[in-house]
């Protein structure tokens, strides 16, 4: 097969010289039967397709308006939520608020109990050191003064906090040895 340039050079200016011949042929033909082109559409498909237009017109049209009423009612929506969301944001500072006041409060108070349980245990602590203690100068003195001032060895006993046997033991030491 061999074919040289100048061969095939001329085989493609025949086939192009072919196709502007066909080219032409097709032109001069479509041009005398120009009804051919545009036939006439019937009557009753041009009645569908004009109400079937129209029909998508009216959905159109509803589908419009109701994206338009759900658009307002989402606003709507969104502009109460927002508010509410106001709302519960002040509730939230109010609520901190007063939980900072009342753990303020609650310290303050908790000081107080301390203390006081602090100065309660200290007299505690106290009363138990003279009860347990009966021969401790302070005590003695007191017995003999509240026995001095007449007072029953049941009396001293309570206000000094000792039984009846120690009280009476210190007013009898004083009688033997302190007079």
């Amino acid at each position: 097969m061999g074919f040289d340039v100048k061969s095939l050079m001329l085989l493609q200016v025949v086939l192009e010289a072919l196709l502007v011949i066909l080219l032409f042929a097709w032109l001069w033909r479509s041009r005398k039967r120009p009804e051919a082109q545009n036939p006439a559409i019937p009557e009753n498909l041009r009645n569908g397709v004009e109400r079937f237009l129209a029909e998508s017109g009216k959905i159109a049209e509803t589908f419009q308006a109701t994206l338009k009423d759900q658009k307002d009612l989402t606003s709507s929506l969104i502009l109460k939520l927002d508010g509410r969301l106001a709302n519960y944001r002040e509730l939230l500072a109010a609520t901190e608020e007063a939980i900072r006041d009342a753990e303020t409060r609650l310290l303050k108070v908790g000081g107080d109990v301390i203390t006081q349980a602090q100065a309660q245990y200290q007299a505690q602590y106290a009363a138990e050191q003279l009860k347990a203690n009966p021969a401790a100068p302070e005590v003695r003195a007191m017995v003999l003064r509240l026995a001095k001032k007449g007072l029953s060895v049941e009396d001293i006993a309570v206000k000094a906090r000792l039984h009846r046997g120690e009280v009476e033991l210190i007013i009898d030491l004083e009688h033997q040895f302190g007079a």
